[in-house]
């Protein structure tokens, strides 16, 4: 019983002389463009006046779990200074689910309250989110891709396409770049007006206004 009681007291003094003795006087925050300071200093209690030697990585674990947060390294350049090194995500499109409207990175997370940027992502059913950046790549210049149950649509300057799935639609902008257009060629151009829609088959191409 002695003891514990002098253990507990002696892990007592520890924890008040390391408020006293050595407490974090500065904490620099590096690589934050979304999140503010308040933000991550809430979400990790890392903040001066804190004890500098109760400052464990783990305390970023709930700032990892922001999804603006691609990863988060703790450093102590000397004592009394912590060091928090944020690589955060970016979007790259705009996702609208409803009347929700989110960012979408380039390894697919979704980024709420971002800036609108990029093409706009919309569309009912199952949120296929691999398809929809396999299609940015393919289509860099679009600004509205649609997706449903039927297929994808891609509308861009000039250009309004629709195929059932991911891979006639790359297989057609393949052929396009190429500039194959011969009777052959089951995903040939038609010369469709910029006003045509372009629908695309596996047997096939054709275009309506």
């Amino acid at each position: 019983m002695i003891r514990a009681v002098l253990i507990a007291l002696l892990l007592a003094s520890l924890g008040v002389g390391s408020y006293v003795a050595l407490p974090t006087e500065q904490v620099e925050i590096v690589g934050n463009q979304h999140l503010s300071r308040g933000e991550i200093e809430q979400l990790t209690g890392l903040e001066p006046g804190r004890p500098w030697l109760w400052a464990w990585p783990s305390r970023l674990e709930p700032l990892k779990q922001n999804p603006w947060v691609k990863s988060a390294v703790l450093e102590r350049p000397a004592p009394g200074r912590l060091r928090i090194v944020l690589e955060e995500r970016a979007s790259i499109a705009n996702l609208v689910q409803g009347h929700q409207r989110y960012g979408l990175s380039a390894d697919g997370v979704l980024l709420p309250g971002a800036p609108t940027r990029g093409p706009v992502l919309e569309g009912r059913g199952e949120l296929p989110i691999a398809d929809l950046l396999s299609l940015m790549q393919t289509f860099p210049d679009a600004q509205r891709i649609r997706y449903s149950v039927a297929g994808y649509q891609v509308v861009a300057p000039n250009l309004n396409v629709w195929a059932r799935n991911v891979r006639e639609l790359q297989d057609w902008a393949k052929a396009r770049r190429i500039g194959k257009s011969d009777a052959s060629n089951p995903l040939a151009h038609p010369g469709a007006s910029p006003e045509s829609r372009i629908y695309v088959y596996s047997w096939g191409v054709s275009a309506r206004r």
